[in-house]
């Protein structure tokens, strides 16, 4: 990811909030800091069908370390 985001000079943030833009999602980024709230809301960028493609590839964590016990994580 981090190499898709340097490509289009952004941060994995803002690669991870226009991914789900392009694939007519809405992504719901929270955040209290101003300066996020600047960046997250900068991603004006497209990314392009191969990169997408590079993108629903990457296979989900299936092991969260220490938090793995969380519901969020273990689907309970």
């Amino acid at each position: 990811m981090q190499a898709i985001a340097d490509k289009y000079y952004v941060s994995i943030a803002q690669l991870g909030i226009r991914y789900p833009l392009e694939l007519d999602l809405l992504p719901l980024p929270k955040t209290a800091n101003p300066a996020h709230m600047k960046s997250n809301a900068d991603v004006g960028f497209k990314i392009s069908q191969n990169d997408m493609e590079l993108l629903n590839q990457i296979q989900p964590i299936r092991d969260d370390g220490s938090a793995s016990h969380l519901p969020v994580f273990t689907n309970k």
